[in-house]
């Protein structure tokens, strides 16, 4: 069923009215403060300062609501990354892989998306599919623009020949390092702490994947 739900979700490309945003914005808090299971509709309804028929005009389920939810955050999470051509036409290599260091060290470090992984953490045992719905919303997207970001530097000749899906997910894991569990578990790494993990991650995998002379 969630796999439907995710399906159903994802493929909309309407925007969502006022009141979808209204009920979206109510969903995030409540699933956060009381996690998925713990959250009905009436409670929804009345955070959300509309009728259960109007959520069920835009979500269809919980499930539904609670994938739309996930998506939007996520979709957020991920623009923020903003991995586009110019990181190969006008940044040296070191340089895009900062930029994507800290976008991504810094969404990680964001209350939303700390919020809702820790409820999709807390949620898991009981309802297992709602990880599968989150990795496929942020992390499986955010590989997904790193690989490809790779993929171009690697035409460019700025890396050598390499499973760049693999290169992707390692340079991913170098920039978690401690930091994530630190953050989830309720610390705040500070920008001293963070920029020194960012320039040793870019290092290491510069070590391992970067051409010595760039070719045009």
């Amino acid at each position: 069923m969630f796999i439907r739900v995710f399906v159903f979700a994802v493929s909309s490309c309407k925007s969502p009215s006022k009141k979808a945003e209204q009920v979206l914005d109510a969903a995030r808090r409540l699933f956060v403060e009381h996690g998925f299971g713990a959250t009905n509709m009436d409670a929804l309804a009345a955070a959300a300062g509309v009728s259960k028929a109007t959520i069920y005009a835009h979500y269809e389920s919980k499930e539904v609501l609670f994938a739309a939810t996930a998506r939007r955050e996520c979709r957020r999470a991920v623009a923020r990354m903003a991995i586009g051509d110019d990181l190969v036409a006008h940044r040296s290599l070191e340089e895009a892989l900062t930029h994507i260091g800290r976008a991504f060290l810094d969404t990680l470090m964001s209350p939303e998306i700390v919020g809702l992984l820790r409820m999709v953490i807390a949620e898991s045992t009981r309802f297992p599919e709602l990880g599968q719905i989150y990795y496929d919303s942020a992390p499986g997207q955010t590989l997904t623009s790193v690989t490809c970001y790779l993929d171009r530097a690697r035409r460019q000749g700025w890396l050598i020949d390499c499973d760049t899906r693999r290169a992707a997910e390692q340079f991913l894991s170098l920039l978690r390092g401690d930091l994530h569990m630190r953050i989830l578990l309720g610390q705040s790494p500070d920008a001293a702490e963070r920029d020194p993990a960012i320039a040793e991650a870019v290092a290491t995998f510069t070590a391992r994947y970067a051409t010595v002379y760039p070719t045009d």
